[in-house]
């Protein structure tokens, strides 16, 4: 493969960081109803209603959600190279951060299928209705853990760039650690139904969210202009 080629590669790779909230964002978050989500504190007969009410665009959201999750997987193969570079050649955060990352994106993957399997059947009986959408929102904030590795160690390795130019500014490092640690309060998501540790709450869905996508755009954009830098410099 020619320099070029690759560089090309790269850039795509880095991309996929702002294209995984515009992309991932717009299908499961305002295709599939969840912005919010239905509220974890409605009844089976309330939650089967919600699915049959918009059935159509809870299948399509979650089905197009399962194909730009997989975003998240060059993504963090383009941060894997990144900080492999920083980090130098003992990289034990940068594998890490790997594997948090492979992690993530099987739960962005295979939540949204929980979800439109939930859907599927609109005659089903709602307690399953609701056991499975139960499933899919555990599935995908219970596994934090994962996401917050791979952003604290990230986040850990962007600060330690000694360089003339480092590739994350400073902030952005710190969004990344603050971010991970934000995921935190999720663990009391079991213990609500309501208010602010719920699925649908202010800390466990807001905030986290709004960290999240603010960490992907910002660590990706600082990659984009690191992998342009490069590619001028060998020109």
């Amino acid at each position: 493969m020619t320099t070029k080629l690759s560089f090309r590669f790269q850039m795509m790779a880095a991309s996929c960081g702002l294209l995984f909230d515009i992309f991932y964002g717009g299908s499961w978050a305002v295709l599939a109803h969840n912005l919010p989500p239905a509220s974890a504190s409605l009844s089976a007969v309330g939650i089967a209603d919600f699915y049959r009410q918009h059935h159509d665009a809870i299948l399509a959201g979650n089905a197009l959600a399962c194909l730009f999750g997989a975003m998240w997987m060059p993504w963090t193969a383009q941060l894997t190279l990144t900080l492999r570079r920083i980090e130098g050649p003992n990289p034990v955060l940068t594998v890490v951060q790997a594997i948090g990352g492979g992690i993530t994106s099987w739960a962005f993957i295979f939540c949204p299928a929980i979800w439109a399997a939930a859907a599927y059947r609109p005659d089903a009986d709602p307690m399953i209705t609701r056991a499975m959408n139960d499933v899919g929102f555990f599935l995908f904030n219970l596994t934090y853990s994962a996401t917050s590795l791979q952003a604290i160690a990230a986040g850990i390795v962007g600060l330690t760039d000694k360089s003339e130019a480092p590739v994350f500014p400073r902030w952005v490092s710190w969004w990344a650690i603050g971010t991970g640690l934000t995921f935190v309060p999720i663990s009391l998501m079991p213990f609500s139904t309501t208010g602010p540790f719920a699925w649908d709450g202010l800390v466990t869905f807001w905030i986290g969210f709004a960290a999240f996508f603010g960490w992907a755009a910002s660590m990706g954009g600082s990659m984009i202009k690191d992998t342009r830098r490069r590619m001028q410099a060998t020109r």
